[in-house]
């Protein structure tokens, strides 16, 4: 049979405290050939499972006909998790062809299926990764060195291409805090402490997704003493607020 689909993940799957038994719809085959991790929302620690003890497989009987199964947990899901499954076939050809052996097409598909299977996996890191617009003219995209870019905020130049500016003298971040307030998916207010003596221009990141003044929040205003409120225009569900402070 032929791999018809390029989906090779399964989710993500939000906790409820209730399901422990979620699907997957592409082939593998064996049940160590699969990835499963799991995430907590609130700080974006990823945890890979391990088979056995972090979870069971029950696959589907036919990989080629019907492929997929169900990763089964030992405990539901949890509310505040999510939780993703993938494959992770190694990167091997265990297939030997002997001169002058039986020719059994079953065995070449199988070869064949694990070479597509190969790039899917590698085709969904990719989807993950930052890219640029093929129509983009050739350009230098390699990061500087760990130590050229350290305490540098990536940006780019008129023309598109990498630009690191410092951030602040001595290579460090200045003034990240997480800012005062209760993160339920409701809360729209948080504070955060800086200087009385002109507005601040904060860096704002929910969860980790950075937020645009002016579209999630506006200019910060003074409580009292160093105390600066920030208002969300929509509630942030993702996780802690982060503020770096910059001026």
């Amino acid at each position: 049979m032929t791999i018809s689909s390029t989906t090779r993940t399964a989710g993500p799957f939000t906790g409820n405290g209730v399901a422990y038994l979620f699907p997957f719809a592409f082939k593998v085959f064996q049940v160590s050939d699969l990835y499963v991790a799991s995430v907590l929302i609130a700080t974006g620690v990823e945890s890979t499972l391990a088979l056995g003890a972090g979870y069971t497989v029950a696959l589907n009987a036919n990989q080629d006909s019907n492929p997929g199964g169900t990763v089964v947990l030992p405990l539901p899901l949890a509310v505040g998790y999510r939780l993703v499954i993938s494959s992770g076939v190694q990167n091997l050809q265990p297939t030997e062809y002997l001169n002058q052996g039986g020719f059994y097409p079953e065995v070449l598909t199988a070869s064949l299926d694990r070479a597509t299977i190969l790039i899917q996996q590698l085709q969904a890191y990719v989807d993950l990764a930052l890219q640029f617009p093929i129509t983009d003219p050739p350009t230098n995209s390699t990061l500087p060195s760990a130590e050229e870019r350290a305490g540098q905020l990536l940006s780019f130049d008129s023309s598109g291409n990498i630009l690191l500016v410092p951030i602040a003298p001595g290579g460090t971040v200045p003034g990240a805090q997480a800012a005062v307030g209760t993160v339920d998916g409701t809360n729209t207010t948080f504070h955060f402490l800086a200087s009385a003596a002109a507005t601040p221009i904060p860096l704002v990141f929910a969860g980790g997704i950075f937020q645009t003044q002016g579209v999630d929040y506006p200019v910060p205003t003074l409580v009292s003493g160093s105390t600066w409120q920030l208002v969300f225009t929509v509630p942030p569900p993702q996780g802690p607020i982060t503020v770096i402070q910059l001026a």
